[in-house]
């Protein structure tokens, strides 16, 4: 089934390719990627012990960050209040986190984290 799945995709998209012109893809601004990530900046992802969390505006700080296992779940929770952080994520067991983090200006996002 797979199999018939992408070759019916791939070749609707190689008849298509010939019909594109320069004019018909638009690169995003950065504008637009700077309002998709909600303006954190997470590092290093993957990691092993020490996250390192920055705002993009230094107008703005984070809130409070809580971590979620795969099933939903609050694993660990911290209170910020900085533009600029490190958070100690030496306690929590390998696998996949949901990061919940809260903005000054109230804006809630999620990124997922990979903790070695």
């Amino acid at each position: 089934m797979k199999k018939y799945l992408f070759l019916i995709l791939f070749l609707g998209f190689t008849s298509s390719v010939s019909n594109w012109s320069a004019q018909s893809i638009k690169e995003p601004s950065f504008s637009q990627q700077k309002a998709d990530d909600g303006g954190l900046t997470v590092y290093p992802n993957p990691t092993k012990d020490v996250l390192f969390l920055k705002t993009k505006d230094q107008s703005l700080r984070v809130k409070s960050v809580t971590f979620y296992s795969i099933l939903g779940m609050p694993v660990a929770m911290y209170n910020v209040n900085m533009n600029a952080a490190e958070i100690n994520v030496e306690k929590l067991r390998p696998g996949k986190y949901l990061m919940k983090y809260t903005l000054s200006d109230n804006t809630t996002k999620i990124k997922q984290i990979i903790k070695q």
